[in-house]
């Protein structure tokens, strides 16, 4: 006689299976050749940038987090790592880093910060909203910006689409650094054509 499996045990699974499913299409990870950077340091070399949304630490609040890792730790000074993504309703959303220049730092004390054009208008000139409580680390060769859900704007809160993923090393300008009206050399770019979505 063939034994039957319980109708529970099996929408248990399918169920379980769905979950792992939706966790994993939560993060996407797109890498870059290491080596590429036109700097030599590689400090200056991106080989790989996730977007996700989790949980940074086991207490805290589901957060938007963005990873740039590098070949090396990130510079200290002079020294500018952004990563940027088109999204719909909001322009673009920007997480960037920028140490050591002269004059910044007296414009505004963050040297890391999540930037978002969010209004009628969705770009930089427009309704631009800087995340003043967003967290930045620096664990070993890896760079990671995260800002909780609930700090977005509106647009963000409840899931979005990002295109158009970039990831830029720099060097910028010295005295005012990202302020500065024309971009910083860029040194290394990686970037990808898939859409991240949570």
């Amino acid at each position: 006689m063939k034994s039957r499996i319980p109708t529970a045990v099996v929408l248990f699974a399918a169920l379980a299976v769905l979950l792992a499913g939706s966790a994993q299409a939560a993060s996407t990870t797109y890498t870059d050749p290491a080596g590429d950077s036109l700097d030599r340091r590689a400090s200056m070399d991106i080989v790989a940038v996730r977007y996700d949304v989790r949980r940074v630490d086991k207490a805290g609040p589901r957060s938007l987090v963005v990873e740039v890792k590098l070949a090396a730790p990130p510079e200290a000074q002079i020294g500018d790592y952004e990563v940027r993504a088109q999204v719909k309703g909001c322009g673009f959303v920007s997480a960037r880093y920028s140490p050591g220049t002269a004059l910044h730092p007296a414009i505004d004390s963050r040297t890391a910060w999540f930037q978002m054009a969010c209004g009628s208008r969705g770009n930089v000139y427009g309704s631009t909203y800087i995340a003043r409580n967003a967290e930045f680390q620096i664990e070993g060769n890896t760079l990671r910006w995260s800002i909780s859900l609930d700090e977005l704007p509106e647009q963000l809160r409840h899931g979005s689409t990002f295109r158009e993923l970039r990831a830029f090393a720099k060097i910028p300008e010295g005295v005012v650094g990202p302020a500065f009206p024309v971009d910083p050399w860029v040194m290394d770019q990686a970037s990808t054509d898939r859409t991240w979505s949570y």
